[in-house]
């Protein structure tokens, strides 16, 4: 699948449209995206519902997309999945854009190391993320 096809694939999802993220760039080593909307379903930072942080389920989903996606693309674009997740949640995001940066740390031919960074409108670190990205054994499907 080309890679124009592959952003518009996962930024016109139901997913990404209802949690206002958005693939910005892949390459091979790594993936750029971002949140970039005033979501209703964003707010409540720190456990305050009426705050304008972004909650730590849409941080958690983001920092899990970005690892998955960047896993995938490794992996040669065969199905794959997140097997491990780590989030570490540092401080409120009160502005955005935010941007999501993915990288790999390492891989070989099934299994491939990620880390990703979440970065507020102002470029401070607000959260990180490690994870493990797992290619599928097949491709069929049995009922």
């Amino acid at each position: 699948m080309p890679e124009n096809d592959l952003v518009s694939l996962f930024n016109n999802s139901a997913l990404f449209k209802s949690l206002g993220f958005n693939i910005i760039e892949i390459r091979d080593e790594s993936i750029v995206m971002e949140i970039n909307d005033d979501n209703p379903c964003h707010q409540g930072g720190f456990g305050v519902l009426t705050s304008l942080g972004i909650n730590g389920a849409v941080i958690s989903a983001a920092l899990e997309s970005a690892i998955g996606l960047c896993g995938f693309n490794a992996l040669g674009r065969e199905p794959a999945g997140v097997i491990e997740l780590s989030v570490k949640i540092l401080r409120v995001i009160r502005k955005k854009p935010c941007r999501i940066e993915a990288r790999i740390d390492n891989r070989n031919n099934n299994v491939a190391f990620i880390s990703a960074t979440l970065t507020s409108a102002r470029g401070g670190i607000c959260a990180t993320g490690s994870g493990i990205v797992l290619k599928s054994k097949s491709t069929e499907v049995t009922p």
